[in-house]
């Protein structure tokens, strides 16, 4: 890691008188004033970068709505790598019958662990809808070793420790639990988006209950348009699935949703690996549901004859308290000297010091109008070169030192101005290859300058952009700046060393106007 980099400095880059508005004052764009009775110039500060790891988010539903639950191993060697796994409560179904009577038996064929992929349609061929899975990181081609387990952590929506407050799980919590529940131990993940289809060996019981003859089944995915969309399907072990689930349909275990969360308190969907892919799995998706599915037949007997046999399906979907655990490893490749490494999910972020109290009270002294101050990261583009894969904004905020001696995460002003032109976009070159980032913090440095109560010169933090970030979230503006991450891209940026850098370190330019 990068213990120490850049130094604080000023450049004067110009000062130039503008003479060619009629009015005595005017603002154009961003509030430059124009006019015979005043000049404008720009500064060039240099910046502070510290490294932060980031030793784990909060990574559950309990707070707030999560979109993406990540699943494989993804290995940048220019960051750690991840190894992203699935804790998941199972929903408590009702009339489940399976009894078998004098007329009727009920045979378990199957048991899956059925998720569908996060999937875009690519348009419809002689009826057949073709479809490319969204987000990918990594080479699906590498298989990535998943194992579903039998989780016996309680998961409860209060805190144990004090039930008047919500509970909340991180990225680094450990589940006990090492009962594993898919068949054969280890499914191997290789996601591709023509997964619309499983096919297993069905046991034909049209004739006999104790027919031993199989043909081909398949099961499908579903989606609320009528179409087959890509899924992931694990098949778990029949006998372990049969006395966990099947047999006690009609227990005490399945009496009430109650009993059925503490007996069954849910599944870990485990990867592991050293390379392979990693895809965003959507939990709260209804169209079509995750869930553990039961495939049984049902058979109309009279004694030993079959008379009909029609199959059915029993579906458990996963739902409840969901969490994401993240298992970071340090990369492969040491971070270049005068470079610093943004990461998503459990990674990294940095500490930004742009100013002093010393260069506050010095700027202060000029006594400036602001016009527009912005704070540039470039991105190196031998290690960053595909847009796709590279991060499509950072975020930048506040730790402020609280009332209590600790540190809030806040939001900057700027973000509640105009998030629309707050920044922190990716933005590309010509050539469509990812270039910088670029956030403007005029309204911060205004007033910080001008001395305004409450604004103070604490750190900044970058860090990758995640929805809970928005400084409006359904219409409540959101102060504080919550540890949730989900996005696992990475990006390596350029310093403040002038020296390495040149024009492309970290800088913060102040634009201002000055009477003459």
């Amino acid at each position: 890691m990068i213990r120490k980099i850049g130094v604080l400095g000023i450049s004067l880059l110009c000062l130039a008188a503008i003479t060619s508005c009629e009015k005595d004052f005017s603002e154009v764009g961003t509030n430059v004033v124009n006019n015979d009775k005043f000049e404008t110039g720009e500064i060039l500060l240099d910046v502070k970068i510290t490294p932060i790891d980031i030793e784990s988010v909060q990574a559950d539903n309990i707070n707030t709505n999560i979109s993406d639950y990540w699943l494989g191993v993804y290995n940048n060697p220019n960051a750690e790598k991840i190894e992203a796994s699935i804790i998941s409560q199972i929903g408590y179904v009702i009339n489940l019958n399976n009894k078998d009577t004098d007329t009727t038996a009920f045979n378990l064929d199957k048991v899956i662990l059925k998720i569908p992929y996060q999937a875009t349609s690519k348009g419809t061929t002689d009826g057949v809808t073709s479809f490319k899975l969204d987000s990918i990181l990594g080479n699906p081609n590498i298989a990535t070793n998943i194992q579903v387990f039998q989780n016996e952590t309680y998961l409860n929506t209060l805190d144990p420790s004090d039930p008047s407050k919500r509970n909340k799980f991180y990225s680094d919590d450990e589940y006990l639990g090492d009962n594993i529940l898919s068949e054969g131990g280890i499914y191997e993940l290789k996601p591709k988006a023509t997964d619309t289809t499983f096919i297993f060996d069905r046991i034909d019981r049209s004739s006999s209950l104790t027919s031993t003859t199989t043909y081909k089944d398949t099961v499908r995915a579903i989606n609320s348009q009528k179409l087959k969309v890509p899924f992931l399907a694990i098949p778990l072990d029949i006998t372990k699935m049969k006395a966990l689930f099947w047999d006690k349909f009609h227990s005490e275990e399945f009496a009430s949703k109650e009993a059925f969360d503490d007996y069954f308190r849910g599944i870990k969907i485990v990867a592991t690996g050293n390379d392979g892919s990693m895809i965003p799995i959507n939990l709260i998706s209804i169209s079509p549901t995750p869930s553990i599915d039961f495939l049984y037949t049902k058979s109309s007997i009279d004694g030993s004859t079959v008379k009909s046999a029609t199959k059915g399906v029993f579906s458990f979907p996963l739902s409840g308290i969901r969490n994401s655990h993240y298992k970071m490893t340090p990369a492969t490749n040491p971070v270049p000297t005068n470079n610093f490494v943004i990461q998503g999910t459990a990674g990294s972020m940095a500490k930004v010091e742009i100013l002093d109290d010393t260069k506050v009270q010095e700027l202060k002294s000029n006594n400036w109008l602001i016009n527009d101050a912005s704070l540039t990261f470039y991105i190196n583009q031998t290690i960053n070169s595909d847009a796709n894969t590279t991060p499509q904004q950072l975020f930048l905020y506040q730790n402020k030192e609280n009332e209590t001696g600790g540190i809030s995460p806040t939001q900057l002003t700027d973000a509640y101005v105009d998030p629309s032109s707050y920044g922190g976009g990716l933005q590309k070159t010509d050539d469509d290859a990812p270039e910088k980032y670029t956030f403007r913090i005029t309204d911060y440095i205004s007033k910080l300058l001008s001395g305004e109560e409450n604004t103070t010169i604490d750190p900044l933090v970058l860090k990758i952009y995640n929805p809970t970030d928005a400084p409006v979230n359904n219409n409540v503006l959101t102060t504080s700046v919550k540890s949730y991450n989900w996005n696992p891209r990475a990006v390596t940026l350029l310093n403040g060393d002038e020296a390495a850098n040149g024009t492309k370190r970290a800088v913060l330019k102040i634009s201002y106007s000055k009477e003459k």
